[in-house]
C-alpha cells in the first residue's frame, strides 16, 4: 500500500524521463524498507525509541541507537532514514513518514538526497537554539550545550542538522513537506475538505487529544515568556480548542470555517502576549513550517 501510494506521486514531481526513473528507484527503495515497521510494535521489537514530542501535522520521531549518522559528503541512501515518524490515525499509531538528517556546519551547502529538486530540506540549528535557551536559562542552556556537543555533533563543530521527510501516506503540500494538514482530518475521522488550508488544519488540530499541549509547549518553554503569558495563551487555546470540539457533529464546511477562525483567533492571542524577544526565542530550533509563534510573526509583516 505504501508503494502505490509513494510512487504515484512521483508522476508530477519528476522533471524528466531520467530524473522520474531514479527517483522511482529511491521511492521504491525507500517504501521497500519501510514497509517492515508498518506496524508500530515491529519498530519498538526493533529498538527504535521515541524523541521529541508529538508534533501537530507531523506525528512523533523514532530514532534507533544504531542508526546512521550521515554528515556533508556522504552518500544519500534511501534505505538509512535517521527517524520513523508514527501519527495516531483513528487511534492507532501509524507509520506515515520517513525522516532524512545530515550533520553539517553553517559553511557546508544542503544534501543533495532524492533526484530533482523538490526535497526542501530544512534546517534545526543548534547554534541558534543554545543561545535562545540560554537567554533566560543560563543553567539549562549549559546543560543543554554540553548533551548537544557530546550527542548530537560528537565533538565534530558541526552544529545544524539538515533534515527532509518523506510522506508515506498522500500530503496536499507534496511528499517532501514537512507537515501535513490531512493528518488533522484524519485523526478526527473528517473527510479532507480544504485539507490543504494549513489554517483549518491547525484548528482542527487544536481539537485532537492534548491539542493545545502538542501546539504550544515547546515554543513557549523556549520563548522564555513568564507564566501569567503562558497561562493567558493557553486558556485561550482551550477555548477555542473546546469550539472546534462542539463543531464537530455538524457538516464539514461549519467544522472548518470554525477551526480556521479558532486558529485565527489563537495566532491574534499571541501577537499581543509575546514581546518581539519572545517571538524570536520561540522560533528557534523549531520544525520549518506555520508553528502558531512563526505564523503569528508572519502575520505581524
Amino acid at each position: 500500500m505504501f508503494k502505490e501510494m509513494v510512487l504515484g506521486l512521483c508522476t508530477a514531481m519528476c522533471a524528466s524521463p531520467l530524473a522520474a526513473s531514479s527517483l522511482d528507484q529511491q521511492l521504491a527503495a525507500a517504501v521497500g524498507w519501510a514497509a517492515r515497521y508498518a506496524s508500530f510494535d515491529a519498530a519498538k521489537r526493533d529498538g527504535w525509541r521515541s524523541f521529541g514530542v508529538d508534533v501537530p501535522l507531523m506525528g512523533q520521531h523514532f530514532r534507533h541507537p544504531d542508526g546512521p549518522d550521515f554528515v556533508t559528503g556522504d552518500r544519500f541512501d534511501p534505505t538509512r532514514p535517521s527517524n520513523l515518524i508514527y501519527a495516531e490515525i483513528a487511534g492507532r499509531k501509524t507509520l506515515v513518514a520517513l525522516a532524512y538528517i545530515v550533520r553539517k556546519s553553517a559553511q557546508d551547502p544542503l544534501p543533495e538526497g532524492f533526484e530533482g529538486s523538490r526535497d526542501i530540506w530544512h534546517i534545526h540549528d543548534g547554534e541558534t537554539f543554545l543561545a535562545a535557551l540560554s537567554e533566560t536559562r543560563p543553567l539549562v542552556g549549559r546543560f543543554a550545550g554540553r548533551w548537544f556537543h557530546n550527542t548530537v555533533t560528537q565533538q565534530d563543530g558541526r552544529m545544524q542538522l539538515a533534515m527532509v521527510h518523506l510522506w508515506l501516506i498522500p500530503n496536499p503540500k507534496g511528499a517532501f513537506a514537512s507537515h501535513n494538514p490531512s493528518l488533522a482530518y484524519l485523526d478526527l475521522g473528517l473527510p479532507e475538505g480544504r485539507a490543504g488550508d494549513m489554517a483549518t488544519a491547525r484548528g482542527l488540530a487544536l481539537a485532537q487529544e492534548q491539542g493545545c499541549s502538542r501546539t504550544l509547549d515547546a515554543e513557549l518553554r523556549l520563548s522564555g515568556a513568564s507564566r501569567g503569558t503562558v497561562r493567558r495563551i493557553k486558556r485561550a487555546c482551550r477555548t477555542r480548542a473546546q469550539e472546534v470540539r462542539a463543531s464537530l457533529g455538524g457538516p464539514l464546511p461549519q467544522i472548518e470555517a470554525v477551526a480556521a477562525r479558532a486558529w485565527g483567533d489563537l495566532v491574534g492571542v499571541v501577537q499581543t502576549s509575546l514581546t518581539p524577544d519572545e517571538f524570536r526565542r520561540s522560533q528557534a530550533f523549531v520544525e520549518d513550517g506555520p508553528g502558531l509563534c512563526r505564523e503569528a510573526v508572519d502575520a505581524m509583516r
